[in-house]
């Protein structure tokens, strides 16, 4: 049976027990000859205070690999320097680069030898805090070989299954990740206000590498009984001025979500109608109660409640072969409130119209603060890999409308 036993999230920190202590100890054994890590994040701290370590290790014909992750900017340029002079092997494996990727977040460490392997599994990434400092934890497990192959199998398919979602690195592809912003010097990384999420980067020469593209299935819909309708949004009253803005009211706060997701038909004009149900349900996450109005062309139409400023969007559209078709970043998302009806409507590029048919499903999250962005938005046609997945999301039906069959939403 293998050995386990556990870091504990206090004995980094404390300096009880720190997994750099514990790396150094397994470079110096002559019981390994090789060392996978598999890490989201590393920094050149660690591999500075590893360097003698390593050097001995490589002098003696052993090899060091690993996988490397580059979302969020986790993972500076001189630690993928370091890697690419001193392993044997080193991939970069990135989860995506839009608002709606996942992360890539593993932290694994395995010494192997023909008799002996030891692996870790956790918490830990390959950082100054990652390795002595922070509240970490993880299992660390000893095999004696061939005993434990079974387990050693899983381990190193864990490797293997992280080099599926990587790219090998070289010379050009670490320019790459440096020129698009997706690795930053690490005196960058220190300054305030960097943004996590890297942005995503244009197509060809300059672009970001080409990495294995995963099909992600979104999390769980939020249950509709959860969220509650609030008060309603006011009707003008017919034939008389337009209602004043109920701007002294404070914007209610967020109830959790992260993104409204919303079966859409565009309209010929550019115009797509949203939820008022779901408006009810996160007036803060659209902003409500909107602070400007309209300005009609014609003195004599009404004015309308205006969210001012338009949010910045990026807006992508993907098509049934999932790939992506029409795209606006940073783009101004004209957003008001039809009172008579009792409508909230966006409007979008002819492009978008044309490339987008009715029932289409588009997410809209809101992005992080760092990006400069209010809401990062995909549309996924039907027959599109994730139209499926987030349809399923949509579990609350909106009023029909006359429409044999009725439009639906959810939130994650």
């Amino acid at each position: 049976m293998p050995i386990i036993t556990l870091l504990r999230p206090t004995d980094q920190p404390v300096g009880r027990a720190r997994l750099i202590d514990q790396l150094k100890s397994n470079f110096a054994s002559s019981d390994f000859n090789e060392m996978r890590m598999i890490v989201a994040f590393a920094k050149h701290g660690p591999l500075l205070r590893l360097r003698e370590d390593i050097c001995r290790w490589k002098s003696g014909g052993k090899a060091v690999r690993a996988v490397l992750g580059v979302d969020q900017r986790g993972t500076s340029r001189q630690a993928l320097e370091f890697a690419l002079q001193n392993f044997r092997e080193t991939y970069v494996a990135c989860g995506g680069t839009s608002a709606f990727s996942p992360t890539f977040h593993p932290k694994v460490y395995l010494f192997a030898g023909p008799k002996r392997a030891v692996g870790y599994v956790g918490s830990n990434n390959l950082t100054v805090g990652g390795t002595e400092t922070n509240l970490e934890s993880c299992v660390r497990l000893e095999l004696e070989l061939p005993a434990e192959d079974a387990l050693m199998a899983e381990l190193l398919a864990c490797w293997d299954d992280a080099v599926q979602a990587s790219v090998l690195l070289d010379a050009t592809v670490l320019s790459q990740l440096t020129s698009t912003g997706m690795v930053l010097d690490e005196n960058q990384m220190r300054r305030p206000g960097v943004a996590t999420r890297a942005p995503v980067a244009t197509s060809g020469p300059s672009g970001h590498p080409k990495f294995p593209g995963l099909r992600v299935r979104p999390p769980s819909p939020i249950p509709p009984g959860s969220m509650p309708p609030r008060p309603t949004m006011p009707r003008a009253a017919k034939k008389a001025a337009p209602a004043p803005l109920a701007t002294a009211a404070p914007v209610r706060p967020r109830v959790g979500t992260q993104a409204l997701v919303i079966q859409i038909s565009p309209h010929h004009n550019g115009e797509v109608f949203l939820s008022k149900r779901a408006v009810d349900q996160d007036p803060a996450f659209f902003g409500w109660p909107f602070t400007g109005r309209t300005v009609p062309k014609k003195p004599q139409n009404p004015s309308h409640p205006q969210r001012t400023p338009d949010p910045i969007v990026d807006l992508r559209v993907y098509g049934a072969s999932g790939k992506l078709v029409v795209r606006h970043g940073q783009m101004n998302l004209n957003t008001v409130y039809y009172e008579k009806k009792s409508e909230i409507r966006i409007t979008v590029p002819p492009d978008v119209v044309k490339a987008v048919p009715v029932g289409s499903v588009m997410v809209m999250r809101q992005a992080a603060e760092a990006t400069g962005l209010d809401y990062d938005i995909a549309v996924f046609v039907e027959g599109s890999p994730q139209y499926d997945d987030y349809l399923g999301v949509c579990n609350q039906k909106m009023p029909s409308g006359g429409r044999a069959k009725p439009r639906k939403f959810g939130w994650l």
